[in-house]
């Protein structure tokens, strides 16, 4: 019968076997695929983008002592994955990867699954240039993907893979070929840049992991970064100030407005010279940077910039150097279209965020006596 509209229960019924036959290939592809295949569990591999190498679990932010110590909220966000990579090489032409989520919660109203909890692929040239592979698509709390690589010639590539922005990893692994090489190096490398926010360095809301402007960063500037942004929760507090000073960084970048908008101007200014001293205290020479409130609408300042600003002169007047700002006028654009809900970025507001960013942190990285970077594009 049809309804006005060219449909009709023979195209319906049609159009499930089809989906069907689809889903049946699918699986017959997936099982002969991974009949051939060699899995790394990832518990055992070099995880990358965590400020401390002992005390922490495979997939968390923070130390198992910060429990307790931090606000229940940071604790809970830090099983959270995001920032986290994991590096390797491979002569593989293709990668599997399993993983399961410590949340069934697939996907927020205004951020998709992939972002929340799919993992990213990416691949570097022979130039050391970062470029996006494939997402591996989450569609139950235990997940099975598979990825083509782009390496006809079958040689060795470095290859990225960053975990779920909102949700926690219960276990991973990493599948290849049977006969084809896994690498993991453990390089030295510069000091990272730390950087401690609130959900919108976490990474809300990407389409997916790669895209979150903590992860454009590390590409651009070919440096770690270590993303501590926490929903609703980047306050900062003394606790959360005396973690980030056992980091060894070569900057911290201090973005916490959003969660800190409508406080008293007072408590903010006095957060924020706190703060900036219990980092100077540990670390007397490295740059600290904060960042404005982002806002497509203004006027700038906000308020809670302006309050920031207030903290950020009595530094200056305390003698304290090699402090900086960043305005947030140009974070999200002004044509409103950064944004998922006025205030969280969507792709286009993440790369705005990198774009006003890199330049700045590149620019002090270089002033710095660490080694210069190539920068990326990617």
């Amino acid at each position: 019968m049809d309804n006005g509209f060219g449909w009709n229960s023979q195209r319906a019924v049609t159009m499930r076997k089809n989906h069907i036959l689809a889903f049946l290939c699918f699986c017959v592809f997936h099982s002969l695929l991974f009949a051939d295949a060699i899995w790394k569990n990832a518990a055992d591999l070099i995880v990358g983008g965590k400020g401390w190498d002992r005390g922490i679990g495979v997939y968390r932010r923070l130390p198992d002592c910060a429990e307790g110590k931090v606000p229940a909220s940071v604790w809970a966000l830090s099983a959270h994955s995001a920032g986290l990579f994991i590096e390797f090489e491979t002569d593989s032409d293709w990668i599997g990867l399993r993983w399961s989520l410590t949340s069934a919660e697939l996907a927020m109203p205004h951020m998709p699954a992939t972002g929340v909890n799919g993992i990213d692929v990416y691949g570097r040239d022979e130039k050391g240039f970062w470029s996006y592979v494939w997402n591996a698509r989450p569609v139950a709390k235990e997940n099975t993907f598979s990825i083509t690589l782009p390496n006809p010639s079958s040689s060795m590539r470095m290859y990225r893979i960053y975990l779920p922005l909102y949700n926690g990893i219960e276990a991973l692994e990493i599948g290849i070929s049977d006969g084809k090489s896994f690498v993991q190096k453990q390089e030295s490398r510069a000091k990272p840049i730390v950087y401690y926010g609130t959900s919108i360095a976490q990474g809300a809301c990407a389409s997916r992991p790669g895209m979150a402007f903590t992860a454009i960063l590390q590409r651009r500037l070919d440096r770690e970064v270590i993303n501590l942004g926490f929903s609703g929760s980047g306050k900062m507090e003394p606790a959360m100030a005396d973690f980030l000073a056992e980091i060894d960084a070569s900057m911290f970048v201090i973005d916490c407005l959003w969660n800190l908008s409508g406080s008293d101007a007072e408590l903010i200014a006095e957060r924020v010279t706190a703060f900036a001293q219990t980092l100077r205290k540990a670390h007397p020479q490295t740059s600290i940077v904060f960042i404005e409130q982002s806002h497509f609408k203004g006027p700038f300042p906000t308020a809670a910039s302006r309050a920031q600003r207030l903290g950020i002169v009595r530094l200056a007047k305390q003698g304290e150097e090699n402090i900086h700002s960043v305005t947030g006028d140009e974070l999200l654009g002004k044509d409103s279209d950064g944004t998922v809900d006025g205030c969280h970025p969507n792709d286009l507001g993440m790369a705005r965020h990198a774009d006003v960013l890199a330049p700045v942190l590149k620019r002090l990285l270089e002033s710095q006596s660490s080694p210069k970077v190539p920068g990326n594009k990617g």
